[in-house]
């Protein structure tokens, strides 16, 4: 009986000290394809705010990012070769860095590095990437006109940080609903590396 009380003893310690040591370990929201996407209201490295509701009318694509990330640098090329594209076709393209440690000075910095044309936010403690489910650097999401989800997870099927894949699950999302068309893939497992969350977020 001893024995027992002093095994839940330590179950029970070491499973608080977990929850202490691990940021990332929180009970993450989730949006279905079809809902309505949060609205946020975030800074980008100039300091001028964005809120999802004001592109409503317009397709949005957020790009969960981290530029200590080689799979979301690796894939920075790329989404800013179709945010250029597609920018000009009316859609809005704004990255979110969720990083617990990067500041908006080295956002900014870092963009004008890579030439990233569009906005990069600064999530400050997580909370949108807590919002909507995000765990993952590159991770996208796609609302459309009205803000719904459209599209959640990988930008395109490559195998590794450095080489695009051969099927660019984003321009395919955007193609369709530019031509008013359901997403036939909907819905893939972003791969990238982890959310960086505050402490105690």
């Amino acid at each position: 009986m001893h024995y027992r009380t002093s095994l839940l003893i330590i179950l029970i310690a070491l499973g608080l000290t977990l929850c202490f040591l691990l940021p990332w370990s929180v009970s993450l929201a989730a949006v279905d394809i079809g809902a309505a996407m949060p609205d946020f209201k975030l800074k980008d490295c100039d300091g001028k705010e964005h809120t999802l509701s004001g592109y409503k009318g317009k397709i949005v694509v957020l790009d969960f990012c981290s530029q200590g990330c080689p799979w979301s640098r690796g894939a920075d090329p790329h989404l800013a070769a179709l945010s250029k594209e597609y920018g000009a076709k009316g859609v809005v393209f704004l990255g979110v860095d969720s990083h617990s440690e990067t500041t908006p000075e080295e956002i900014k910095a870092y963009a004008a590095k890579t030439g990233i044309p569009h906005p990069i936010l600064k999530d400050t403690g997580n909370s949108y990437a807590d919002a909507v489910g995000a765990e993952r650097t590159p991770e996208i999401y796609i609302a459309d006109k009205e803000g719904k989800l459209v599209y959640h997870g990988a930008f395109d099927n490559r195998k590794n940080p450095d080489k695009a894949g051969d099927i660019n699950y984003v321009k395919k999302a955007l193609d369709s609903v530019l031509g008013g068309q359901s997403v036939e893939t909907a819905k893939v497992n972003a791969w990238g590396c982890t959310i960086k969350r505050a402490k105690g977020a």
